[in-house]
């Protein structure tokens, strides 16, 4: 079980670095390995008023993730990660989450629950992604304010009808998730290795997946990982996590055999990606497709909108650009964080006009 001797090694500090300056160095890294941290230091009893009330909040958002999953799984919506790699957590060390992700199998599920989160719950602010590839895909995010507006990362919940995103270039999207849970939340911390390095939280969700007593397919991690190419990133991650591991004997039955196999995929996996690269060089350009943001340009309204569906949302092209009309508010699409004022004002000229007959997507 991992404690503060063990994440002292994890963050290359002395034997006798205090709980403050591990707990400040995890802090460095990211704030969720430091609220991991600081919830080892709890379990053997090194705990202060301030951060008591700090993990007492954050156990309040888990709660309230926990009540909107539940709420949205009869909506179609399935945990990335978040939850799913919490259950394998023991009660007294919980998985620290700074937002919650849900998967939704198309267009149609994610404008439902995005309808009921906010007729439910309230956000103060709604964020939208378009994703441009063979198929269109979205990602919604819905943020409230943290409990400590001084001290707490916001509460967020993202909805995406495309569970791994991939690098936007060689490694493509991926809608879908494994049906087996091991490989699904495993495959869900690699694929982070493309917006960051991993972290020793990262290391420790590795280490409640594969612990002792637990049943474990690894043949079938790998094939799956080879299947969804995360190849590279899964061995990379189990690399960092068996350095962290004093005793080999503590590796899990068939370890080696996985590091093995995953090695070989991550060859190939690695060469198909450089030949990708070069099949789509500078000099025979090929765009995997836009990442589009929606700057939203009318409130947040639960409940039905006059002529919009409530699990549709339509693009409406205008003279210089595109709106896109959803069941919660509506959005001109761009490419960038720097919007032409021109371009602003000619979106919200056109959104009194609206067809009602414009294409769902």
């Amino acid at each position: 079980m991992p404690d503060l001797a063990f994440f002292r090694r994890l963050l290359d500090l002395h034997e006798e670095a205090t709980p403050y300056e591990t707990v400040t160095a995890a802090g460095r890294v990211s704030q969720a390995f430091r609220a991991l941290v600081m919830t080892a230091a709890a379990r053997e009893g090194v705990i202060g008023t301030g951060s008591a009330d700090e993990l007492r909040r954050r156990a309040e958002r888990t709660a309230f993730y926990a009540r909107v999953q539940r709420s949205c799984e009869p909506l179609g919506a399935r945990p990335l990660k978040g939850l799913s790699l919490a259950a394998w957590y023991p009660d007294d060390l919980p998985r620290p989450m700074n937002d919650l992700d849900l998967v939704v199998p198309d267009a149609a599920a994610l404008w439902r629950v995005v309808g009921a989160l906010v007729a439910d719950y309230g956000p103060r602010e709604v964020d939208l992604t378009v994703l441009d590839g063979e198929a269109r895909h979205f990602v919604v995010a819905l943020s409230w304010p943290g409990a400590d507006p001084l001290l707490d990362y916001e509460t967020r919940v993202e909805i995406l009808t495309c569970a791994l995103t991939g690098d936007q270039g060689a490694v493509p999207l991926r809608p879908g998730l494994p049906q087996d849970p091991l490989a699904a939340g495993l495959l869900a911390v690699a694929e982070e290795r493309f917006q960051r390095p991993f972290n020793g939280k990262d290391v420790v969700d590795v280490m409640m997946a594969l612990a002792p007593g637990r049943t474990l397919d690894l043949p079938l991690l790998a094939r799956t990982a080879d299947e969804f190419s995360l190849a590279p990133e899964l061995g990379e991650l189990l690399e960092l996590f068996a350095g962290t591991e004093q005793d080999t004997a503590h590796l899990p039955s068939g370890f080696g055999t996985l590091v093995t196999a995953l090695a070989e995929a991550s060859s190939r996996e690695l060469r198909r990606r450089e030949n990708w690269r070069q099949r789509h060089s500078a000099a025979d350009p090929a765009d995997p497709g836009p990442l589009r943001h929606g700057m939203r340009l009318t409130p947040v309204e639960p409940g039905p909108r006059p002529h919009r569906a409530t699990d549709a949302a339509t693009l409406h092209p205008f003279d210089g650009g595109t709106l896109l009309l959803t069941p919660v508010a509506d959005f001109l699409l761009v490419t960038g964080a720097l919007v032409d004022p021109a371009l602003y004002d000619a979106a919200t000229r056109a959104l009194p006009v609206v067809s009602p007959a414009a294409p769902a997507c």
